[in-house]
Parts: structure tokens; C-alpha cells; sequence
């Protein structure tokens, strides 16, 4: 028949105690090492005494720290930091350091809105070009007829057709082709007959949409030649 006997299993040196074990043995004084590795002395201090959350918010100045010392007490630097971070050294660190992030956080959302707003005022301008362009598509162009008056009298055989149009737009008074100037401002005279004339002028966009204007313009029998 066995007989167990229970065995005490001797805890695991805590880092914080081989640290301080080390730097006894090696007779260093933790103002002497701070010297050395130019380490805060408080920081040695915490590392030896393992609260690492007095330490700096920084995952790096806290793994430089760990290195410096171990390097300075001739232990394996990257050992030591892999018993440092088991050891919980980095738990209280968040992902960005928190100055950092305050810092950074309101130009990153600034940036981050003025490239959104930047992209809204784009879209929109060319919203607005493509309306105006389908607007000067769909909307058939202003005509204004100066001369003659609708219903006008005339004694001689003769009208005046003057008037304004948009830009580059044809013209057409009772099927004549009437060549419009830059500003679109055209005058022609129309040859009429005895009684009732009728003037159909009409102004065509290139894109085919079309204005008339009619005038009625009677000519009296007997007019002088």
C-alpha cells in the first residue's frame, strides 16, 4: 500500500522580489542605478515594490524602464519583460495613451468633418450645375417682341419686327431664317399685304425647345407707297 505524503510547492518568485533580489546581491543602491540607467529613482522604487500602476501611462517608458533596469542588473532583458507583462505590468494602460488621445481625438474629429463637409459643398455644386443644365435643356427660351404691337395699324405695306432672345438661339419670322446678334437682339423688316398680317417669330434653343410670339398687324387699304 502507497502512502502519499503531500508535498509543498514552493511559489514562483514574484518579479518584482527577483528585481530587488538582484540589485542587493549585485550591491547596487537604487540611487546608484538610477544614475546608471537614468531611470526616475521613485520609478525603481515601484518596480521593486511591484505596484507597476505608479508608473507612467505609457507602454513604452514603461518596457523601457523594465529593460534599462534588467540590462543594468545583467538579466535577460526580453525574460524580464515577459514576466512584466504576465505579471499584469501593463493591464491599467489603454490601447492610446490618454493624453495622447485627448490631444488628437478633437483634430482627428475636425479633420474627419471638414473632409465630409468638403465632400456635401462638392456634391451639391455639382447638384446645382446638373439642375441649371437640365433646367436650360427642358425650358424653352425667353422672347420679347418690341415691334410691332399686337393689333397695330399701318398705312404702308411694311413692318419693323425687332426684339430680344436668349444667346444663341435661331430665330425664324414666317419661315425666314433672322440672324440675332451676340446678345441675342435681332431686327428685320417684314413685307405685309392689305388687311389682316399675321407674324409668327419664334426662337429655337439648340437643344429643340421653342418660343413663339404671334402679331396681328392690319394694314389699311389705300396706304401710301
Amino acid at each position: 500500500m502507497s502512502i502519499f505524503c503531500p508535498k509543498k510547492i514552493k511559489s514562483p518568485i514574484r518579479l518584482y522580489d527577483e528585481l530587488k533580489c538582484a540589485r542587493q546581491q549585485s550591491g547596487a543602491s537604487l540611487g546608484s542605478l538610477a544614475e546608471k540607467t537614468h531611470i526616475p529613482l521613485k520609478y525603481l522604487e515601484t518596480l521593486e515594490s511591484g505596484h507597476y500602476a505608479d508608473l507612467p501611462k505609457a507602454k513604452a517608458y514603461r518596457l523601457a524602464y523594465v529593460r534599462e533596469y534588467a540590462t543594468a542588473l545583467n538579466l535577460n532583458p526580453e525574460t524580464t519583460i515577459y514576466k512584466f507583462t504576465q505579471e499584469n505590468g501593463l493591464n491599467d494602460i489603454a490601447q492610446i495613451h490618454p493624453h495622447r488621445s485627448i490631444k488628437n481625438f478633437p483634430f482627428s474629429s475636425i479633420a474627419l468633418l471638414l473632409r465630409n463637409l468638403l465632400i456635401a459643398v462638392l456634391v451639391l455644386i455639382f447638384a446645382i450645375y446638373l439642375i441649371w443644365q437640365i433646367k436650360g435643356i427642358v425650358t424653352p427660351p425667353k422672347l420679347t417682341i418690341y415691334t410691332p404691337l399686337e393689333g397695330s395699324l399701318s398705312s404702308r405695306p411694311i413692318a419693323i419686327v425687332q426684339g430680344i432672345t436668349e444667346k444663341e438661339c435661331h430665330i425664324n419670322i414666317n419661315g425666314q431664317d433672322i440672324m440675332a446678334d451676340e446678345q441675342g437682339n435681332f431686327t428685320t423688316l417684314i413685307n405685309l399685304s392689305t388687311g389682316v398680317n399675321t407674324i409668327t417669330i419664334s426662337a429655337t434653343k439648340k437643344h429643340g425647345k421653342t418660343t413663339t410670339e404671334i402679331r396681328h398687324v392690319i394694314v389699311q387699304s389705300g396706304g401710301g407707297n
